[in-house]
């Protein structure tokens, strides 16, 4: 685009000048709201996935619905980050953000409601009636309402209840032109910083975290801790009497809650270190606001404040923790409903739960080798390249050690068709031996229950060393 230059040049110029110690973090928020995006496209898969196993099920279509919210709030949540849009666009695309604060009161509502899934009495029958019905659609409706009011009542809506985005153009080092979604004016003169000048031209959006913004982020929080909390003492009699398969479903999903609740506490924690370390909350907070913030003469001293190296940090992380909660949240529902429905689910969502955690780590240890490196010897390149090596090459130990923690968090479970075939596999083990014509019968029976060779390796392997 004109503004910006090739847009595979802008990418290339923010991804490859990451200094989080120089206060120059934008290619870091940009790969923070690619990882949001991604996830949250995971999240509408699983939503979708859980969906079509069973369309009249209530319990599917609750938790479908709940999983579509966490990931219209991922696809939301840093959503301006991820492109350089010019100030039409970004006032045009103002509505997302208003989408975002929707589904955050959506999953309020449904965490809420989600223990009346376990709960038999006749006004948890009719709740989840509801959600049988096409009545469902209007949740969102009512998301938006309880939003548009809440604003409202802090001033007017949308501007009243949250804040406009502030929009920053530099076409070179010297003064930048800036703006608002409102159509205000930027309350500071923007200053486009000359040890910036690699970046240049560039777009930013700014988002600014307003008063309703942290109510709406808080209450997820407080409503999946109250919810984990009611599963745990109104599911006592399933864990007595109820079986194994309804005793996992149970663990699956009360863990669920509790991840999302440590989760969105680590989130919280990184908005409260913004809210503390911050000299100011408001608009004026801005890494192009010379007033508060001169960029060239603390870089060019190497004295960059605490505050704006850790704002660097944990602004992304406000948005990039909820992300993963939502993620852990998606995947754990995801096995707790269709465990018994789908041939092999649990395998699967074992091995991407595996690989998520694997990919966090390698992410998390790049940042912060490459930042190591560039502090010591100004080529933080090289300690990506000895950290990528490092984790490659001991690769199979974490994988291990994450697979062991997959499989504790989603134990093995079987379809009704694995069963049935594990039962007569376990009679022909009897004798400890399988003839020939035992094994005719066993892929007699696997081809009539439509499992595959793969699929049966797994399930023998798995009940000669657990069970055998």
């Amino acid at each position: 685009m004109s503004d910006v230059g090739d847009l595979s040049d802008y990418y290339w110029r923010l991804l490859t000048n990451i200094d989080m110690g120089n206060a120059q973090p934008f290619g870091f928020w940009t790969l923070v709201s690619l990882f949001c995006i991604l996830s949250g496209l995971a999240l509408m898969y699983l939503t979708v996935l859980i969906y079509r196993a069973n369309p009249s099920s209530a319990k599917n279509r609750f938790i479908a619905l709940m999983l579509f919210a966490e990931s219209v709030r991922c696809l939301t949540g840093s959503f301006f980050y991820i492109y350089p849009f010019n100030l039409e666009q970004v006032r045009f695309l103002y509505f997302i953000r208003l989408i975002f604060y929707t589904s955050g009161v959506m999953l309020i509502l449904l965490y809420l409601t989600a223990p009346l899934l376990y709960i038999k009495n006749k006004f948890a029958e009719r709740v989840m009636r509801f959600f049988e019905t096409k009545a469902i659609l209007l949740m969102p409706v009512l998301g938006f309402v309880i939003f548009a009011v809440a604003s409202f009542a802090m001033g007017g809506f949308p501007y009243g209840g949250i804040a406009p985005s502030i929009w920053i153009y530099c076409a070179e080092a010297g003064p930048g032109i800036g703006g608002t979604t409102s159509g205000g004016t930027v309350p500071f003169d923007p200053v486009c910083p000359e040890s910036y000048s690699e970046l240049y031209p560039m777009m930013w959006t700014i988002t600014l975290i307003s008063p309703l913004a942290q109510i709406i982020f808080i209450l997820p929080l407080v409503a999946a801790f109250t919810t984990a909390v009611i599963i745990t003492r109104t599911t006592k009699e399933i864990f007595k009497t109820g079986s194994e398969s309804e005793r996992n479903e149970i663990r699956a999903v009360r863990l669920g809650f509790i991840g999302k609740t440590v989760f969105q506490f680590f989130s919280l924690m990184c908005l409260i270190i913004f809210l503390v370390l911050s000299p100011v909350t408001g608009p004026e907070l801005s890494w192009f606001n010379p007033e508060l913030f001169d960029v060239d003469k603390f870089v060019n001293q190497g004295k960059v404040p605490t505050w704006a190296v850790l704002t660097g940090f944990t602004t992304p992380f406000i948005v990039g923790s909820m992300v993963l909660a939502g993620l852990f949240e998606g995947i754990v529902f995801t096995y707790a409903v269709m465990k018994h429905e789908v041939l092999g689910i649990d395998e699967r969502l074992r091995k991407t739960f595996s690989g998520a955690l694997f990919a966090g780590l390698g992410t998390i240890a790049f940042l912060i080798a490459t930042e190591l490196m560039e502090s010591v010897a100004g080529m933080g390149w090289i300690g990506g390249v000895l950290i990528g090596m490092t984790i490659l090459f001991l690769r199979k130990p974490i994988f291990a050690t994450f697979s062991k923690i997959s499989f504790s968090i989603m134990p093995e479970s079987h379809t009704k068709s694995e069963q049935t075939y594990l039962e007569v596999f376990a009679i022909a083990m009897e004798d400890g031996i399988i003839t020939q014509e035992e094994r005719k019968m066993l892929q007699i029976q696997a081809r009539t229950l439509g499992l595959n060779e793969s699929r049966i390796a797994h399930l023998e392997s798995n009940y000669e060393t657990n069970d055998g």
